[in-house]
């Protein structure tokens, strides 16, 4: 089990499911409280039975927030109320003294240390504060462009047959057979025996062969061009509505806008 001497004010409180549920504000032996949000606290108690785990500063409980017991600010302030969900604990439970519970913001007369928080009429004590900083946010928009097909182009082949003619100069021989007279010429060697003399023609014929060619190319380029598109989403942002109950000193602080980064409520 934990002790107080590993717990400080200010530490960050979260779930078992880790959860943040907000920080610690004040310190007792066997329990501590735990304050959350300003203009919509929830102020819990919570004992040190109820710690899990302390990793990197922070306090890891064993549930989650529907089992944490709610701080109330009652008429009763010198026990602890309950111990289930929506008990209360008063300042005297965390061993503050009534003569000094309005010093620390637990008093009923707390009115210029604390701050409306609902219409329910919560309030965030302000302990051992002298001033609260209060964040107001605004989303803003940020552009993440990714890139995605809006398109495509093709180029199909398709195979075309044709006839082609062409005309090719070819030769060829031919025999003229031609019959003289010879008048007593002597015969040298005359056999007197039967004989064929063959004499071959020749001629060209004509044998096609195909050959693959470049005809022509189609050259497909993408070029990049820029175009302005407008894009529209709903953004929210924090408005500040601050009421005050008796009498305010400074009141030029209470009209900052909600823009102005150095708003604060001392």
């Amino acid at each position: 089990m934990y002790q107080r001497s590993d717990i400080k004010e200010g530490m960050t409180v979260r779930s078992i499911d880790g959860e943040k549920l907000g920080r610690i504000f004040a310190i007792q032996d066997g329990e501590f409280l735990i304050e959350k949000g300003l203009f919509f606290p929830k102020d819990y108690v919570c004992r040190y039975s109820e710690i899990s785990d302390i990793r990197d500063g922070e306090i890891i409980l064993f549930h989650g927030k529907e089992g944490l017991h709610r701080f109330s600010l009652g008429e009763d302030r010198g026990a602890l109320a309950g111990t289930g969900g929506g008990a209360g604990v008063g300042p005297g439970a965390l061993g503050v003294p009534a003569e000094r519970s309005t010093g620390l913001g637990l008093g009923a007369d707390t009115a210029g240390l604390t701050a409306s928080a609902s219409a329910a009429g919560v309030e965030r004590p302000m302990v051992g504060q002298s001033e609260v900083t209060v964040p107001v946010h605004k989303e803003e928009l940020d552009v993440v462009k990714r890139e995605r097909q809006a398109g495509e182009v093709r180029v199909r082949k398709d195979v075309v047959e044709e006839e082609k003619e062409l005309s090719v100069p070819v030769r060829r021989e031919r025999v003229r057979v031609e019959r003289r007279d010879v008048q007593d010429r002597p015969a040298m060697r005359a056999s007197f025996q039967e004989e064929t003399v063959v004499v071959p023609l020749r001629a060209e014929e004509v044998e096609v062969q195909k050959r693959a060619v470049v005809d022509e190319e189609v050259v497909i380029r993408k070029d990049a061009i820029e175009e302005e598109q407008r894009v529209a989403e709903t953004v929210r942002r924090e408005t500040v509505d601050i009421r005050s109950d008796g009498e305010v000193e400074d009141a030029r602080k209470l009209n900052l806008t909600p823009e102005d980064p150095t708003l604060r409520r001392s």
